[in-house]
């Protein structure tokens, strides 16, 4: 398997880490009712495809019984990642613009009724250099959460995806 590849499975799994750990994921708020709130406790683990911009990433999301804030990143790998990289290409780089996977912060979630949404911390753009604000939705049926996102650019550019994530049990 490539190494670009493995890098960023080996990035995944070390925010899968810090996420299960709770020691260095940032808290996140979760709004819900109390029957809403007792659908979402477990360990969710999925990915997220944009192939749009030619994205995709993994999930980790955890929420404790009877606690309102949850534990969980997103890990985005730009689209240079998706393919091996030839050792001229990454050297001919500037170190400051070599593309690596990034943590995305969950910001806030919600659910109501089965219907999850909520935001990612705004991040910078690896491609644009710009700001990117994101939001997702999603259903909640039994032990999967599937849905879909939209991410708009600085400049106003908007790209979506398609979400989904499993609860470990």
């Amino acid at each position: 398997m490539p190494y670009i590849r493995e890098f960023g499975s080996i990035v995944g799994l070390a925010v899968l880490a810090a996420a299960c750990g709770g020691s260095s994921a940032r808290p996140v708020p979760v709004v819900a009712g109390e029957l809403d709130m007792a659908q979402l406790h477990g360990e969710w683990r999925g990915e997220y495809e944009a192939p749009s911009v030619g994205r995709n990433g993994s999930i980790v999301f955890r929420l404790e019984a009877g606690a309102d804030t949850a534990y969980g990143d997103v890990v985005m790998i730009p689209r240079d990642l998706g393919r091996p990289l030839e050792p001229a290409e990454i050297e001919s780089q500037p170190e400051q613009e070599r593309s690596t996977a990034e943590v995305l912060r969950i910001a806030f979630v919600r659910i109501e009724g089965g219907r999850v949404s909520g935001t990612l911390q705004p991040y910078q753009d690896p491609e644009c250099r710009c700001p990117v604000n994101t939001t997702f939705t999603g259903r909640l049926k039994g032990d999967v959460i599937e849905g879909e996102f939209e991410a708009v650019r600085g400049g106003g550019e908007v790209f979506t995806g398609t979400w989904r994530v499993r609860r470990s049990r």
